[in-house]
């Protein structure tokens, strides 16, 4: 009976994420010539006014552009394509037979996951497309080879940085990750070297923070987009210009200037609904005895250590204007590293108390009524002032509908 829920719960996830590919197909193709799509504006970041935050991804895209005469938003919109397909293809893969129960099922569909990109258009295309990717990868491959760790910790993941420099705050992920695959039993050499590997990432990360992009740094990188590809320099490829310094308090002064009590209660209960089903996972999984990690494994469950990782990214909270985008990539990092955790067998799920909850009770019918008003009837919107969106399963579609066919028909 579990392998039949397994192949067929992998099965409805494989066409669940086709739907989302060919949706998230046309609406970056729909949005790429939108002169203010926010999205967008990210990848204008480059390298020709000199070092800055996020343009090394930009930069890369210029000389695309360049060497095959193609117009920069053509070439940008290539690269979302490639980043977002190969994603979300690597998540079926990576995803294949771990339905084992109906917690796991609702953790995977969690509106804040794989949906959350597409049915907020506005968000579809963002960098940490590529900063999933590489993560993704990560998992996939054999960490402990050290030619792999060779090319993430001393390529990938700095490149990751100077993608997306707010990834270091998500590296406790990959760190307890490592721990496991290690095998880091106690503070001693190898715990050091262990730590070590990320020091090439961290230093990108000062380099950035201690390297504000001046004004004049700025103006010609602007000039540049301007006179070689008619483009402007807007919203987050603005917003690098306009700070004097890459500095804590002014950006946490323009959060503070718009903040409400109200918005932190929302995104409260946004994080706490969306992150259910994965917490019932941690609290009902342990450290198995053969892999003793530290002081992880004194644990009665591995909650706190997850815990512990995320709460790095709570940071963002007090810096980004977008909360929702933090949320989901705080929830695409926890769930991927749980996952993977549980696939090597690193840790155990208790079948006990999984049989024994509330969710496993549920008769059928109720279960398919609980699961779709759980993953299809909310999801986050972007910035911190924004309601939460109602019925995606339903908007979704029909904005695919509103774009390619009652418009052109």
């Amino acid at each position: 009976m579990i392998e039949n829920i397994r192949k067929n719960w992998s099965n409805y996830f494989k066409i669940y994420v086709l739907a989302l590919i060919i949706f998230g197909i046309f609406f970056l193709y729909s949005k790429h010539d939108v002169g203010n799509d926010s999205s967008l504006s990210d990848w204008l970041i480059n390298y020709e006014g000199g070092f800055v935050r996020r343009g090394l991804i930009g930069e890369m895209i210029i000389n695309f552009s360049n060497a095959l005469s193609l117009k920069l938003r053509d070439s940008i919109l290539i690269f979302q394509l490639f980043f977002f397909v190969s994603y979300y293809f690597l998540i079926t893969l990576f995803c294949k037979n771990m339905f084992h129960n109906r917690i796991i099922i609702l953790a995977i569909f969690s509106p804040i996951f794989l949906l959350y990109p597409v049915a907020e258009i506005e968000v579809l295309g963002r960098k940490e497309l590529i900063i999933f990717l590489i993560f993704l990868s990560y998992l996939l491959f054999d960490v402990k080879s050290f030619k792999i760790q060779l090319i993430y910790k001393l390529i990938l993941f700095p490149a990751s940085i100077l993608t997306w420099e707010p990834m270091f705050l998500f590296f406790p992920f990959i760190f307890l990750i490592d721990l496991f695959v290690f095998k880091i039993k106690k503070f001693d050499k190898k715990f050091l070297y262990l730590l070590s590997s990320y020091l090439l990432s961290i230093f990108f990360v000062i380099i950035i923070y201690l390297n504000p992009f001046q004004k004049e740094n700025y103006d010609i990188m602007s000039n540049f987009l301007k006179n070689q590809f008619s483009e402007t320099c807007y919203m987050s490829c603005s917003f690098v210009g306009k700070q004097s310094e890459n500095s804590f308090s002014e950006l946490f002064k323009v959060i503070l200037e718009k903040f409400e009590f109200t918005y932190a209660i929302r995104y409260l209960i946004i994080i706490l609904v969306g992150f259910l089903p994965l917490y019932l996972l941690s609290i009902y999984s342990k450290t198995k005895s053969k892999n003793q990690v530290l002081i992880i494994s004194k644990f009665k469950n591995i909650f706190f250590p997850f815990l512990l990782a995320f709460l790095p990214s709570t940071v963002l909270y007090l810096v980004m204007y977008d909360w929702a985008r933090i949320v989901h990539v705080s929830y695409t990092f926890s769930i991927l590293t749980f996952l993977y955790l549980l696939k090597e067998n690193f840790i155990e799920l208790s079948n006990q108390k999984i049989q024994k909850s509330y969710i496993s009770k549920l008769p059928k019918k109720f279960f398919i009524i609980v699961f779709f008003l759980f993953a299809f009837s909310w999801n986050p919107k972007v910035v911190m002032v924004d309601d939460v969106a109602s019925k995606p399963i339903y908007a979704t579609p029909y904005k695919f509908y509103k774009y390619f066919i009652r418009d052109k028909f």
